[in-house]
C-alpha cells in the first residue's frame, strides 16, 4: 500500500471545462476489502450539488466514449453509474423484447393462417416500431449531431423490414382488385414473407444483444465475418466442383442433374439458371459431408470415382476442418474480449436512454435525474448489492497498489538472460505469454473496516433481481474479485 498524504489531492469539484478522469473517479471513491465475508465495498460520491444534480452524465459519457477513454469508463466509479441506469432501464428492454417476440411470432403465425384481424395488428406493431425508429433518429440528429454510419445501416435496414412487412401484409389485398399478371403477383406474395420474417428475425438478434444471451449472438456474428473471409476459398470451390459434376452427371437422368442435351433446345434461360442453382446447392449439401455418392458411384465409371475422392479430401476433410477450427478460434478470441464489445453496445444504450429522457421529462420516465445508489457491496461470487450511504469523510489509511493482472496466453515469449561473463542469451518459453493488465481498483483511497462499519443486506426484490440478469453488468468480468 502506498502512504495516501504524499498522494492524496483534496476533494474538488469539478469545473464545467474539466474532462473526467482516473484521478477524478479516485478522488471520489473509497474500497473496503472485508475478508471475513469474502466481499468489498465501494463507495462513491457522485453529487456535485444538490441543484445541480450528479457529476455524470450523457454528455460526459459521450465524451469519454469518444475519446475512446475505455479505460477511464471501466473504472467502478463510471461503471456502477452505468450498471444503475441500466437497471432502470430494464422495464423499458424488457417490453422492447417482448413486444419485438410477440411481433415475430405474429407474422410467423400470419403465414400459415392470415385473416384481416391479424393484418392491422401486424400494421400497428409496425407503426408503433416505426414511430419509435424516426423518434430515435430524430433525437440522435437533433441532440448529438453526430451519426455514425452503423447507425445509418441499422436504421436503413430497418425501414427495409418494416416495409416488406407492410407491403407482405396488405399486397394481396391490392392485388385481389385485378387478375392481371398472376404469375408475377404470385412470385412477390411468395418472395416478402420470406423477407418479412428473416428481417424480423435478425432485428431480434439485435436487440437481445444487450441481455444475457448476447455473447452468443457475437459468437455468431463472429464466425460469419470469418466466413466471409474464407470465402474467397470456399465459393471458387464450391463453383469448380458444381460444374464438374454437373457435366459429369447431366447425362444419367438423376436429380438435380437433368438431361441437358435433350431438354436445352426447350429450355428458357431462366430454367437454365436453376439447374445450375440446383447444381451448386447440391454440391454445397456434399461439401458439408452429405455426400451421398452412391448415384454419382453406380455410373460404374472411372472419372465419376475419382473426382468424388478428390472432393471428399479437399471440401469434405480440409476445407470443413478448417472452417471448424476458424470457428473454435474465434469461440475462444471472444470469450476474452466480449466483456468488452458488451460494455460498448451498453454505454450507447445507456447515452441514448438518458438522452431520451432529458427530451422528454415526465414522472414516468426521470431516467437522467435518478440518483445513484453510491454504495456497491460485491461479492467473490459475482453477485452484488446496491443501497445508498454517506460518502465517508475519515482520511483513508492507504490507496491501492497499482496491481497487475497476469495471464498466459498460447504464443510464445523470448527471454534475454544476461550470464556473469558478460554474454547474453535467448531463451524461448514456449506456450507462455505475460501479459500484465492494471486493475481497475488501482489507485482507489482505502478505508478500514470497524465495529461502526454498516453491515450491508441484500434487499434486493425479484424485479431488481431480474432486472441485475437481464440486462445489468458482470461485475466479475471487469473487477478482479
Amino acid at each position: 500500500m502506498r502512504n495516501p498524504k504524499d498522494e492524496e489531492v483534496p476533494l474538488r469539484e469539478r469545473g464545467d471545462n474539466d474532462e473526467i478522469t482516473l484521478e477524478f473517479c479516485n478522488q471520489r471513491s473509497r474500497i473496503r476489502r472485508n475478508k471475513a465475508e469474502d466481499s468489498t465495498t465501494f463507495m462513491f460520491n457522485y453529487l456535485r450539488d444538490p441543484e445541480e444534480g450528479e457529476t455524470l452524465n450523457w454528455r460526459e459519457l459521450r465524451k469519454l466514449k469518444a475519446n475512446k477513454k475505455w479505460g477511464v469508463i471501466r473504472h467502478p466509479y463510471i461503471l456502477n453509474y452505468i450498471n444503475q441506469k441500466l437497471i432502470d432501464c430494464a422495464l423499458f428492454y424488457s417490453l422492447h423484447i417482448l413486444a419485438f417476440l410477440v411481433f415475430f411470432l405474429l407474422l410467423a403465425w400470419h403465414v400459415f393462417s392470415r385473416n384481416l384481424f391479424k393484418d392491422f395488428l401486424i400494421s400497428i406493431f409496425t407503426g408503433v416500431f416505426f414511430m419509435f425508429l424516426v423518434l430515435k433518429g430524430t433525437i440522435k440528429a437533433r441532440v448529438t449531431k453526430n451519426i455514425s454510419t452503423w447507425f445509418i445501416i441499422a436504421f436503413c435496414f430497418n425501414l427495409f423490414t418494416y416495409a416488406a412487412t407492410m407491403a407482405y401484409v396488405w399486397f394481396p389485398t391490392v392485388f385481389s382488385y385485378d387478375d392481371f399478371h398472376m404469375e408475377v403477383k404470385k412470385i412477390v406474395t411468395w418472395f416478402l414473407p420470406i423477407i418479412a420474417i428473416i428481417s424480423a428475425w435478425a432485428n431480434l438478434l439485435y436487440i437481445m444483444r444487450k441481455s444475457p444471451f448476447g455473447i452468443y449472438i457475437f459468437m455468431m456474428t463472429r464466425i460469419l465475418r470469418s466466413f466471409a473471409h474464407i470465402a474467397t476459398i470456399w465459393i471458387p470451390t464450391l463453383i469448380a466442383f458444381s460444374f464438374a459434376f454437373l457435366l459429369i452427371m447431366r447425362d444419367t437422368g438423376v436429380k438435380p442433374w437433368p438431361l441437358i442435351d435433350q431438354q436445352a433446345a426447350n429450355m428458357t434461360m431462366v430454367q437454365t439458371m436453376l439447374v445450375i442453382l440446383q447444381a451448386v446447392t447440391k454440391t454445397s449439401t456434399m461439401m458439408i459431408g452429405e455426400v451421398d455418392a452412391n448415384d454419382i458411384l453406380d455410373t460404374n465409371q472411372w472419372i465419376p470415382s475419382i473426382l468424388v475422392l478428390v472432393f471428399e479430401i479437399i471440401t469434405v476433410i480440409l476445407l470443413m476442418n478448417l472452417m471448424v477450427s476458424l470457428a473454435v478460434g474465434d469461440v475462444t478470441y471472444l470469450k476474452n474480449t466480449a466483456q468488452d464489445k458488451i460494455l460498448k453496445i451498453k454505454v450507447n444504450f445507456v447515452i441514448e436512454a438518458l438522452q431520451l429522457s432529458e427530451q422528454f421529462q415526465n414522472n414516468l420516465f426521470r431516467l437522467h435525474t435518478n440518483l445513484t445508489p453510491n454504495v456497491l457491496v460485491i461479492m467473490d461470487d459475482g453477485s452484488y448489492i446496491s443501497t445508498f450511504d454517506e460518502f465517508p469523510r475519515v482520511a483513508p489509511v492507504a490507496v491501492s497498489d497499482e496491481a497487475f493482472k497476469i495471464s498466459f496466453m498460447e504464443s510464445g515469449m523470448r527471454l534475454r538472460i544476461k550470464t556473469t561473463s558478460g554474454k547474453v542469451k535467448t531463451a524461448t518459453v514456449s506456450r507462455c505469454d505475460i501479459e500484465c493488465i492494471e486493475s481497475t481498483e488501482s489507485g482507489i483511497p482505502v478505508i478500514m473496516s470497524t465495529p461502526d462499519s454498516r453491515v450491508y443486506e441484500n434487499e434486493d426484490t425479484y424485479w431488481t433481481g431480474f432486472a441485475k440478469w437481464l440486462i445489468g453488468l458482470d461485475w466479475a468480468g471487469y473487477l478482479d474479485i
